[in-house]
């Protein structure tokens, strides 16, 4: 049978440290973040890997990325009966920003210590946090009979051991988004790279091309042969024949004479019979 407020309440002083009775939540009470956190690194710049535990101070702040885990020791140092068992869990407040409990829901009979929630931010964005703030809850329940069991003691730090397999980064939504975005940005320079490279190379192409058509011409043109100008004038008017004198030792030519002109004979009259004399 789960415990009242009111029975918290009275047995609050054998329960936990340092308690404050405005703290009960009806059947719970609320626990707070406490003196020492570990967040996973997300692998940015700004978040290197294998970072440390941090210490925090009264009321410090700190940040839990979306998709990474953290550690969270609570302030409140707390006991569990031997006739008793006790379930945990965050409020309702925090969850609906994405942060889930993922170290378990219960704590044995006959335990005492600081609590160390383990979480992850499920969330689509940063859930921040500090010292002291009132995000757990903790419930009490009887049971049937006392358990006969040995003292299990609770935490006082981080142990260094639970950090190695989200020290080196969690990959999540949110970091493979950081990195196909560097990656984009670093795709972009290079091709900006690449094409600013071309045109450079096209330029300096274009000028050694015209530099050698330059040197042809200039070399075609020294190796014709020199032509005498023409006037534009003299080749319009027609130059005199020249004119033949005979040698005096040359015979001259018979002359021929010119052929008669051929007069066309006209053509006879036709001829009439005669008319034959009447008879007599």
């Amino acid at each position: 049978m789960f415990w009242g407020g009111e029975r918290l309440k009275d047995e609050l002083g054998a329960l936990i440290d340092d308690y404050d009775v405005k703290r009960v939540d009806r059947a719970a009470y609320r626990l707070r973040v406490g003196g020492e956190v570990y967040v996973s690194p997300t692998g940015e710049p700004n978040d290197p890997r294998n970072k440390p535990k941090k210490p925090l101070g009264e009321a410090e702040s700190f940040t839990i990325p979306a998709g990474q885990f953290g550690f969270i020791l609570t302030e409140e140092l707390i006991r569990v009966p031997q006739h008793a068992i006790a379930f945990i869990s965050i409020r309702a407040t925090y969850k609906f920003r994405g942060l889930v409990n993922v170290s378990g829901f219960h704590v044995d009979p006959h335990y005492e210590g600081k609590l160390l929630f383990s979480v992850f931010n499920a969330g689509p964005g940063a859930v921040h946090l500090s010292r002291g703030e009132e995000c757990f809850l903790i419930w009490y329940a009887s049971l049937d009979r006392p358990s006969v069991l040995l003292k299990k003691m609770g935490f006082e730090t981080i142990p260094s051991d639970l950090l190695g397999p989200i020290a080196t980064g969690v990959e999540s939504f949110a970091g493979l988004k950081s990195k196909i975005d560097e990656n984009d940005k670093k795709l972009s320079d290079r091709v900006t790279t690449v094409e600013r490279e071309q045109a450079v190379m096209k330029w300096a192409s274009a000028l050694v091309i015209g530099a050698m058509i330059t040197f042809g011409l200039k070399e075609c043109s020294l190796s014709r042969p020199a032509v005498a100008p023409t006037s534009s004038t003299s080749s319009m008017v027609p130059s005199p024949s020249p004119t033949i004198t005979p040698s005096p030792t040359a015979s001259p030519s018979p002359a021929v004479a010119p052929a008669p002109a051929v007069t066309p004979s006209p053509s006879p009259a036709p001829t009439t019979p005669s008319a034959a004399p009447l008879g007599h």
